[in-house]
């Protein structure tokens, strides 16, 4: 792979995150919280090797790495995502190395020094996807590598609701028009799994100019059972650390790091 260049076909498409989403997340979530980005730069820089993010997204924390001269390369199943983020990073003047595919079937030929999922992303992938990922992820690793994965923790507010209206959030484009998102959520499988059921609307001089919907299942993976995963897969060393960083506490995530095998 060269710099600058995206892997993989259409079919690594998923369901939501399309051009709508995409656009609204861009807007609403521009950049990292500072401290999460300084604790990943420190990270990445620590590790002395090149870095991988998988489910990077448009590029929210993998475009300033590159900036600060992180060697890291991303991987999303959104080809909407990896669009962005080529787009995003060529405004800024970078060529990321980008792979298109799911995580649970990675295959990218090579070993890294430093992998991390921020932001609960990680919670896109059911049990038996998880599973599968966390493997992959381990034959991507050098030996002794770390692996950070931020985990979204259960609200027990949203899980004990049967069924909740989210306060609609509007962003505005460049382009004149306006991208508003409407979601219900409710609980799942035991309330294990959160169910985002929305819709985006772009809206421009009052009249409706397109719609996307998208129904998302967060899973609420709990740190002790995570980590029983990550063993169960062949990482060493797991543990928790709640305050990572700055603000992690009050973000609703935690931090998970493993190692690969030696």
């Amino acid at each position: 792979m060269g710099a600058g260049s995206t892997s993989a076909a259409a079919s690594a498409e998923q369901t939501g995150y399309g051009p709508l989403c995409t656009a609204f997340y861009d807007l609403d979530k521009p950049e990292p919280a500072p401290e999460a980005l300084a604790y990943y730069l420190a990270r990445a820089r620590a590790c002395g090797g090149t870095v991988l993010e998988p489910m990077c997204g448009s590029g929210r924390f993998l475009l300033p790495l590159l900036e600060a001269g992180v060697a890291v390369e991303g991987q999303d199943a959104s080809l909407a995502m990896l669009s962005a983020c080529q787009r995003r990073a060529r405004a800024r003047g970078l060529a990321p190395v980008l792979h298109a595919g799911r995580l649970e079937s990675l295959a990218l030929g090579r070993r890294y020094a430093l992998a991390f999922v921020p932001s609960g992303s990680i919670g896109l992938l059911d049990a038996h996807g998880l599973e599968a990922a966390l493997a992959r992820l381990r034959e991507h690793l050098q030996p002794g590598a770390p692996l950070l994965l931020e985990l979204i923790l259960a609200d027990a507010t949203v899980a004990a609701t049967s069924d909740a209206s989210l306060a609609p959030r509007r962003v505005r484009d460049v382009d004149g028009t306006s991208i508003t998102y409407a979601c219900r959520v409710r609980p799942d499988a035991g309330g294990q799994v959160l169910v985002y059921e929305g819709c985006y609307t772009r809206q421009r001089d009052g009249r409706v100019v397109a719609t996307e919907s998208e129904t998302l299942r967060l899973w609420l993976h709990a740190p002790q059972v995570m980590l029983e995963r990550l063993a169960a897969v062949g990482f060493e060393a797991a543990a928790v650390l709640p305050r990572a960083y700055s603000g992690l506490e009050h973000s609703g995530c935690v931090l998970v790091e493993a190692r690969a095998p030696r």
